[in-house]
């Protein structure tokens, strides 16, 4: 319109509703990006950097040398590779879906926490079921290994199946932190063939197992803070007395106030009228679409 109509640009722009930079605009594509040497000497200074001095930002490499500002300090460290990292980014974390247990052995929690023993830290494994919130294995030692972590695993198929050859129609789902003792090719393998399905939890997410990590809870303020121990012969006899009791006379409030051997030799009755309310609400897999489970006396499904 311009060229060949001669029409001014003012006018051609207001009738195609174009601005005035898109018509000027010129590309930079084809041109070289403008470069320039390095200066010899400063490159040289910035390589005799050595141990600590390697941690300097470019303002205290500036403060250092005085000669030079620090926009050519900048340029020079950029080319060299010697800027400071910038803030790494944290690794984003993948939560598990919140279940409603409805029966034994479908769903268990495993985790570990440490016991000081007046001289050196004791490790305790522990498997949970979510259920009945009855501790199925456990392992107490001076190790923390994916072999301690397999022997706990192995403890609670053994006190729930009878033996290490679980039933084909049974499927547990084992929770698990993303640990080093969980993680190795070693637990995955046993957990496999023990037929256990594992779920990670993701990275700094405790709620994805709630009910181990209540369990630790309790067990550090109901026996370990309450004592002082002084060998390990001492802090272990104190978890055994403390398992008898958590499993024969402790009252659970999320069981109704009940023991867990009275749980148990009720939870036939509960376990159905639990399970036709989660499907009657149609509850799949979140707390939040059960609050009936949680707020009723049904509270050990949630």
């Amino acid at each position: 319109m311009v060229t060949k109509d001669n029409i001014s640009v003012h006018i051609a722009l207001k009738v195609l509703d174009l601005s005035k930079s898109s018509y000027y605009y010129k590309s930079n594509l084809n041109k070289e990006s403008r470069t320039r040497e390095l200066d010899s000497t400063l490159v040289s200074k910035l390589k005799e950097l050595t141990n600590y001095e390697l941690v300097y930002g470019y303002r205290k490499v500036t403060a250092l040398f005085k000669e030079y500002n620090h926009k050519k300090v900048y340029r020079h460290m950029k080319a060299l590779k010697m800027l400071q990292p910038k803030k790494i980014k944290k690794h984003k974390t993948t939560r598990l879906n919140v279940s409603c247990p409805i029966a034994s052995n479908v769903r268990w929690e495993a985790d570990l926490t440490y016991v000081f023993d007046g001289k050196r830290l004791n490790y305790l494994f522990a498997v949970i079921d979510t259920f009945d919130k009855e501790p199925i294995g456990d392992y107490y030692g001076l190790r923390c290994r994916a072999k301690e972590a397999i022997i706990s695993l192995e403890d609670a198929v053994k006190s729930r199946f009878g033996n290490l050859n679980p039933s084909a129609s049974t499927r547990v789902s084992l929770r698990v932190d993303q640990g080093s003792q969980y993680i190795s090719k070693n637990f995955k393998k046993r957990a496999k063939e023990l037929g256990i399905h594992l779920e990670y939890c993701g990275i700094n997410c405790p709620d994805d197992k709630p009910y181990i990590e209540s369990f630790f809870a309790r067990y550090k303020c109901e026996e370990v803070y309450r004592n002082e121990y002084s060998s390990f012969t001492d802090a272990f006899l104190g978890w055994l007395q403390y398992k008898h009791w958590y499993k024969t006379e402790r009252i659970h409030q999320g069981l109704r106030w009940q023991t867990i051997p009275e749980f148990k030799h009720n939870r036939g009755l509960q376990q159905i009228a639990g399970y036709l309310e989660y499907q009657k609400i149609g509850a799949v897999g979140s707390l939040s679409r059960c609050p009936l489970l949680i707020a009723s006396d049904l509270s050990p499904l949630g």
